[in-house]
């Protein structure tokens, strides 16, 4: 058994068949906790688009409705009747064809005080009652009069509005303003519509949708707002919950869906995993008898030569047998070759941008601070390095007028200006902060430091840039202070928070200057 294992086919033959009755456990439990679950999911966003395709059929016939009712409350003669003026209006449109042929039960009429003017409408047996307000025989329309009226008291806008109702019976309303065409004037009062939904105008929307679908009413909150019930293999039953009128109540949409989808997707995924199955099975064959021939050997040489690789300091040169290779494992050897060079100038890359400002090219403050370290520990520069901090003016006002790309322009133009007049004579430019910049002049007197500082700032104001919001000048402007290595100035941050010290004199001596730092208690930093 020992020798056996020991060799890595058999090993790796071993191996196969475990990784082909995972594969294939795999197989079992994604079909079980992944395929299904999203069967299902499209299974209920079909429910979902089905319900959303009922509601918005509903939706249609409620804006049939506010064109309808819209259409009577913004004509004149029903202006002109609820104002009282046009008596005559009764007879000529309230008979009982009217309402037949625009499928209403009922039609009333509210004064600007919201009681009834005029009521028209079929009570429970099937009569035509027309009479001015709720006096009987037109008593029956109190409930539903109240609704709307309830409606209008809650402080409804002056507009037309449908909704569905659940009281006294499952109909659709619409309450519109009435309102004169000719002229503009104020709402006269309210009219109001009411259609029924009996059984054949749902049969007529099961045919219009193509959806198997029933309407009821229920305690609004009773039951959840969406549901679905698998009812069998090929059915299942969807409802959902729609606001109506009065809120007490809410439309219940139910529908019953086929699952032909579910069913075609399931076999079709079955037929793909008895095929999965098999192909994994001839495919893991093939490729035991592949393996040792064609992979296992060149993969040692390659494993070899990546071991040796993160022992020694320079890369060695690539097994020849691999990079001339002309499959797969020759590309990845050429391919991993190219990526190691790739990666070294990567890191040379890397290790500049790490010293440069993206934004503006120049130096950043660690560049800044290594190479003022090192120019302070060469030999002979005792007392014989400078350097600036360079803050520009106001840059914030120009942020908030210009914008933030302006700024960043403007950052550019500046560093570039600092580059052309200082780097030709071996100085480093860096950006330390925001609007901060600061220049390490090595070998340099104070006197010399503060004739650059002079030459730049002229050179800055040459640019023009311009600054309207600037209370100092017109153009953008900069403030400069210089410092220079002395025995009470050694170290970097010494000579930097003197540089920096200087620039604030300048800042409150009016901006647009050079100051040289003297020393600490002549100086009093300011705000910027």
């Amino acid at each position: 058994m020992t020798t056996v294992l020991n060799s890595l086919r058999n090993r790796f033959l071993l191996s196969l068949c475990a990784v082909l009755c995972l594969a294939l456990l795999a197989l079992v439990l994604i079909a079980r906790y992944q395929i299904m679950p999203i069967l299902l999911e499209d299974e209920e966003t079909f429910a979902s688009a089905e319900l959303d395709r009922a509601e918005r059929a509903l939706g249609s016939e409620l804006g049939h409705m506010r064109r309808l009712v819209e259409d009577w409350a913004y004509w004149d003669d029903t202006y002109d009747f609820v104002s009282g003026v046009k008596p005559e209006y009764v007879d000529s449109n309230l008979y009982e064809d009217t309402l037949v042929t625009l499928d209403l039960q009922l039609m009333f009429f509210l004064n600007n005080s919201y009681e009834p003017y005029w009521v028209a409408g079929f009570d429970e047996e099937g009569e035509f009652t027309s009479c001015p307000g709720l006096q009987p025989p037109c008593d029956w329309a109190a409930p539903a009069v109240q609704i709307i009226r309830e409606r209008i008291d809650g402080g409804l806008e002056e507009a037309t509005h449908t909704w569905l109702l659940s009281l006294p019976q499952l109909a659709m309303g619409a309450l519109s303003p009435i309102y004169q065409n000719r002229e503009e004037s104020p709402p006269a009062g309210w009219l109001a519509m009411i259609r029924p939904l009996p059984e054949p105008w749902i049969e007529q929307l099961r045919d219009t949708t193509g959806i198997d679908l029933a309407l009821g009413t229920v305690v609004a909150g009773s039951i959840p707002s969406q549901q679905l019930e698998r009812v069998s293999p090929t059915h299942m039953a969807a409802s959902r919950s729609v606001t109506a009128v009065p809120a007490s109540r809410a439309v219940r949409i139910d529908a019953l869906l086929p699952r032909q989808r579910y069913q075609a997707s399931l076999e079709t995924f079955r037929f793909a995993l008895y095929w999965t199955g098999g192909v994994l099975i001839v495919t893991l064959l093939i490729v035991l008898w592949l393996l040792e021939r064609m992979v296992l050997l060149p993969l040692r040489q390659f494993t070899y030569y990546t071991q040796n690789l993160h022992q020694a300091t320079m890369p060695p040169p690539m097994p020849s047998r691999l990079v001339t290779r002309r499959d797969e494992i020759g590309t990845l050897a050429r391919e991993f070759r190219h990526l190691l060079k790739h990666q070294q100038q990567q890191s040379e890359q890397l290790l500049e941008l790490s010293r440069h400002d993206p934004l503006t090219g120049v130096a950043n403050r660690r560049l800044f601070d290594e190479r003022f370290t090192e120019v302070l520990k060469r030999p002979g520069q005792h007392h014989r390095t400078a350097a600036m901090m360079i803050d520009i003016d106001h840059f914030k006002l120009y942020n908030d007028h210009y914008g933030h790309q302006a700024g960043d322009a403007c950052l550019i133009a500046l560093a570039q200006c600092m580059e052309h007049q200082l780097s030709k004579h071996g100085f480093l430019v860096a950006r330390t902060g925001g609007e901060e910049f600061s220049v390490l002049l090595p070998d340099t007197s104070l006197e010399t430091a503060l004739g650059h500082a002079r030459e730049l700032l002229q050179a800055i104001n040459g640019l023009a840039l311009p600054h309207e919001y600037s209370p100092t000048d017109p153009n953008v402007t900069v403030s400069i202070g210089v410092a220079m290595q002395r025995a009470d100035l050694t170290t970097p941050s010494d000579i930097m928070r003197a540089a920096d010290q200087a620039m604030y004199q300048a800042k409150s001596g009016g901006r647009n200057r050079v100051e040289a730092y003297c020393t600490s208690d002549q100086l009093s930093p300011v705000d910027r």
